[in-house]
């Protein structure tokens, strides 16, 4: 009998039902231009030098987020009270669904979602009030239908969304938040540095409002893990009680502060993506694929109805998938759902930032596409 096969000898808590380990979808091809998981470009030489930089008394302390804290509150505008450097974004909602969630509550979400949104809230016992938003406007009348008969505890909204990358209107985020002034009302912004509009001034006026941020995606550092929530006092509060007293590394730390300050990488990777947003979402649709809006650094896209993959259709086997497929032999990562009906049809491709491997995402995407080739 193998380890997988054993029996769990620690009954689960029941919270567990139909949840499983996160996991990268598998490889079934060598990869070297990985589009998948929405990362940035790599840092820049004045992070690594930060990186270097770190001492060996500074290792074997316990880290103190403090700094950091003040530098992004002096950013924001606000008081370092309001901020709470975390270990990624997902800490921060993991805090969250902690601390505003039990058996009896309930939250508020749109579906597709980043995923670990209803993870959390399941975890923590919660009812899921789910209403669809795959594309075209918000559905703000439903949300706020939903608050007037179930008043959630919480409130899950992504702007830009992951995984399509629609962004939700300011206007609509302040009605929802105005309407459930005792709701925690959770606004990822990960992929805010992409979209044409921050909404972080205004929703620092609302007390029930926290936002996600992250150093992830437009920064570069997604293997640091370093993320922040910004919200009013009492909330932070709440916050720091629900997760660990030293989230983030020493080395992490000094890496973000020094990408805080580099303000010339920054706007250079978001005037990359914008150009490569708007390319690839020409291209696809010259291809016939059919690109949903997108203000994040990726474009999604519905290749169910594209006319070459429907001459060569393999049966039983997804559009979607065929060019994932596809793409995957050619070395080349991007992210599928084949197993979730929200989301079918649909390949999320990250954009890389870069030049040369964009013209390899291009040139392949144009040979498996094109109807005079027969897809792999």
């Amino acid at each position: 009998m193998t380890s997988t096969e054993r029996t769990n000898p620690v009954p689960p808590s029941s919270r567990l039902a139909g949840l499983s380990p996160y996991a990268h979808p598998p490889k079934t091809h060598e990869i070297d231009l990985w589009l998948d998981l929405n990362e940035g470009p790599g840092p820049s030489p004045a992070v690594l030098d930060a990186i270097a930089s770190v001492s060996a008394d500074t290792i074997r302390r316990y880290p103190d987020a403090s700094s950091l804290e003040s530098e992004l509150a002096a950013r924001l505008g606000t008081d370092h009270t309001r901020i709470l450097v975390t270990n990624g974004g997902d800490d921060a909602i993991d805090r969250a669904c902690r601390a505003a969630l039990e058996p009896g509550r309930s939250a508020l979400l749109h579906t597709p979602t980043f995923e670990m949104i209803p993870r959390g809230v399941r975890l923590n016992g919660a009812d899921l009030i789910e209403i669809p938003w795959r594309e075209g406007g918000f559905p703000k009348q439903a949300f706020l239908d939903a608050i007037a008969e179930h008043a959630p505890s919480m409130i899950a909204l992504v702007t830009p969304n992951n995984p399509t990358g629609g962004v939700i209107p300011l206007r609509k985020i302040l009605a929802i938040a105005d309407a459930a002034p005792s709701s925690l009302v959770l606004v990822d912004l990960a992929y805010i540095e992409f979209a044409d509009d921050d909404p972080t001034p205004t929703l620092l006026e609302r007390d029930n409002i926290m936002m996600v941020r992250t150093f992830s995606k437009a920064r570069g550092l997604a293997g640091l893990r370093v993320g922040y929530a910004v919200a009013s006092e009492p909330v932070i509060r709440m916050l720091r009680t629900t997760g660990g007293p030293y989230p983030v590394s020493p080395v992490s730390l000094a890496a973000a502060s020094a990408a805080l300050d580099d303000d010339d990488r920054l706007d250079s990777t978001v005037t990359r993506v914008r150009t490569e947003r708007a390319e690839l979402a020409s291209l696809l649709t010259q291809l016939g694929a059919q690109p949903l809006p997108t203000q994040a650094n990726f474009v999604t896209a519905d290749f169910s109805a594209v006319p070459a993959l429907c001459a060569a259709a393999v049966p039983a086997v997804p559009p979607a998938e065929v060019v994932r497929a596809a793409l995957a032999q050619r070395g080349i990562a991007v992210r599928g759902w084949p197993t979730r009906p929200d989301l079918a049809g649909l390949l999320r491709i990250t954009l890389p930032a870069n030049e040369t491997d964009f013209a390899r995402l291009a040139a392949a995407l144009t040979e498996i596409l094109s109807p005079q080739e027969t897809p792999s």
